[in-house]
Order: C-alpha cells, then sequence, then structure tokens
C-alpha cells in the first residue's frame, strides 16, 4: 500500500533584489530576518497544511499574497504561498532604515 504522506517542512526562497536589501542591513539585523523568514516559512506551510490561514495581513483576493512585520524591526515581507512545491517566495523585503 502507498500511503502518501507530505513532505515535512516548508522552504522559503528569497529573490535577488530582496537578499540583497537583506545583506545590506547591519548583520544582527541581516541574521535576524534570515532567521525570521526561516521560521515563517515553517509556521506558515504548518497553517496551510492544517487548512488553516497563514501568518500575516492578505493582499490579494485568492490569499496567496501576504504581507508581514518583523517583530520588533522596521522590516516587512511580502511573501506568496506555493502549495505544490511546499515553499513560500519572498520578492519583497522593505527595511525603513
Amino acid at each position: 500500500m502507498n500511503h502518501e504522506r507530505p513532505r515535512p517542512g516548508w522552504a522559503a526562497h528569497i529573490e535577488e533584489t530582496p537578499a540583497e536589501a537583506i545583506v545590506a542591513m547591519p548583520p544582527d539585523l541581516a541574521k535576524k530576518v534570515a532567521n525570521y523568514i526561516a521560521a515563517l516559512a515553517l509556521e506558515a506551510g504548518g497553517a496551510l497544511d492544517k487548512g488553516k490561514p497563514p501568518p500575516g495581513d492578505p493582499m490579494d483576493d485568492r490569499d496567496t499574497r501576504f504581507s508581514i512585520q518583523v517583530a520588533g524591526e522596521p522590516v516587512i515581507i511580502e511573501y506568496s504561498v506555493h502549495h505544490d512545491v511546499r515553499a513560500i517566495r519572498i520578492p519583497v523585503v522593505v527595511w525603513i532604515g
């Protein structure tokens, strides 16, 4: 019998421009943002796997794009959800610094 189970975890893919924005941040902030994005992928994926909405504010009517602020930091992340590859994509990182 073939019991297909979902792959564990979700990944985060950061596009080139937001990656450059993160690299330009002070090292402590860059590390915090990178860790936040990794945790966000797990949290969003876990919610989606349970049929719940992922964290953040919806940015479209299809519930595929969201915006969220890094807790305690002047950084906003926009991400999109990709169920087919179990990943979130980060097309925008705004650092108000």
